[in-house]
């Protein structure tokens, strides 16, 4: 009987060298085509119903899924903020007591009840930077 082993999704045994580790991703749809938008690339993410916008340094895309299952799909990077809101902690510009500026421009509030645990967790990235 040979000895089978599991093999990552990406087909190569972990490991090997020359292996890529994947990065965490989402896909969008642009005028009909599907485009793969790195984790890395986006800015923060926007909530509205059952749909989340997904910004990048220069643009926006909607995607057809709650801000809570593109988070998942997505890295740890991302903190949730506020209700409608999620950032990428790799693109803040500036941070200040009730809201965070991003790189993108893009002004995010952090919610009353989030403010205390945004900035201890966003202090301790910061330390651990």
């Amino acid at each position: 009987m040979k000895n089978l082993s599991i093999m990552p999704s990406g087909g190569a045994p972990s490991g090997v060298a020359g292996d890529v580790k994947s990065v965490p991703s989402i896909t969008v749809y642009k005028f009909g085509k599907a485009i793969s938008v790195k984790s890395s690339d986006i800015t923060c993410l926007e909530g509205v119903g059952n749909y989340t916008f997904v910004y990048t340094r220069h643009e926006k895309h909607l995607v057809s899924k709650c801000l809570k299952e593109v988070q998942d799909e997505l890295s740890s990077d991302f903190l949730r903020i506020h209700k409608s809101y999620s950032i990428n902690a790799r693109h803040i510009a500036s941070r200040w007591p009730d809201y965070i500026h991003l790189s993108c421009g893009k002004v995010i509030p952090i919610a009353r009840r989030r403010v205390r645990e945004t900035h201890e967790i966003l202090g301790r990235m910061a330390l651990s930077a």
